[in-house]
C-alpha cells in the first residue's frame, strides 16, 4: 500500500470515529441512551472508545511511516 493511500486510510477511519457520537445520539431507538456499568453507551464510546482507538490508529500510521 503506498504511504498516500496509508495515510488517507487512515484519515477515513478517523473520519468515521468522529462521526460515530453524533451517529449514536441521534439513532433511531437511542442506543446511546443504553447503560453499560453505569454509563450511557454514547459516553463510554465518546469518552473511551473512539479516543482510545483513534489514538491506537494514529500511532500505527506514524510507526509503520506511511
Amino acid at each position: 500500500m503506498s504511504a498516500s493511500r496509508g495515510r488517507r486510510t487512515a484519515i477515513t477511519a478517523l473520519l468515521v470515529l468522529l462521526a460515530g457520537a453524533p451517529l449514536l445520539a441521534l439513532a433511531p431507538a437511542a442506543p446511546g441512551a443504553v447503560r453499560v456499568a453505569g454509563m450511557s453507551l454514547l459516553w463510554w464510546y465518546a469518552g473511551v472508545a473512539a479516543p482510545l482507538l483513534a489514538t491506537v490508529l494514529a500511532i500505527i500510521v506514524l510507526v509503520r511511516g506511511e
